[in-house]
């Protein structure tokens, strides 16, 4: 079966961006070295999906690259919502604030710029979704950082989980298992034993890991 046709085949049949987000897209793909970063719109329709559904007053982004995730996010959330975006390189600033700008929601979103491992923990508490999409060596510690500041039945989403294939490979024999598929398999397995947490791994792009928080204040480690 030709997994890239029934992908397209789904893009097809979800619901098309607005004009709106298809300049930002087009921005992104004018103006980014690796566009390929960004959150693509099937990806977005479904980030804004999951935050039309949970309602969050408070949301987060670790990694936003040029802000697609982010906006996405943003447009799902109801009035008065704010979604604090983390983006460790500061070069990516003046293009992030840019695209909110375009999608006409700049004032839903916080910028912080630098480490999300010190950031988060002066964010405000009841988070209702947070999107992950970083650098894939402290998924591990993002997740141990946000979980306690979660609401319960807020949503984590955890972005290339399935990591190219390579979370199926056996580090013993397989070469190409370098740390970073490690990290992730091991996250995967932590999760899906987490009592914290009811999860699904979904066969979205690279993989998304969703988890729906049952209690954070859970005394499991």
């Amino acid at each position: 079966m030709d997994t890239s046709a029934i992908e397209n085949y789904c893009a097809q049949h979800t619901s098309a961006p607005d004009d709106a987000l298809r300049s930002v897209y087009r921005s992104i793909a004018l103006h980014t070295v690796n566009p390929n970063m960004s959150s693509s719109p099937y990806q977005g329709v479904l980030l804004q999906l999951f935050t039309q559904m949970t309602a969050p007053a408070i949301a987060v982004e670790i990694g936003s690259f040029a802000g697609y995730g982010a906006i996405s996010i943003a447009r799902g959330m109801p009035a008065g919502g704010i979604i604090h975006v983390i983006e460790a390189n500061e070069e990516y600033e003046e293009t992030i604030l840019h695209h909110a700008q375009m999608a006409s929601v700049a004032d839903r979103i916080r910028l912080h710029i630098g480490q999300a491992l010190s950031i988060i923990p002066i964010l405000p508490d009841g988070i209702g979704l947070a999107f992950i999409d970083a650098d894939k060596t402290n998924y591990e510690n993002y997740y141990r950082l946000l979980l306690p500041k979660m609401r319960p039945g807020g949503i984590l989403i955890f972005d290339n989980m399935l990591w190219y294939g390579r979370v199926m490979e056996e580090p013993e024999t397989q070469l190409r298992c370098d740390r970073s598929t490690r990290i992730i398999q091991h996250l995967n397995d932590l999760i899906t034993a987490d009592p914290r947490v009811d999860n699904i791994l979904l066969p979205v792009r690279d993989g998304l890991m969703l988890c729906r928080v049952v209690d954070a204040n859970n005394s499991h480690q």
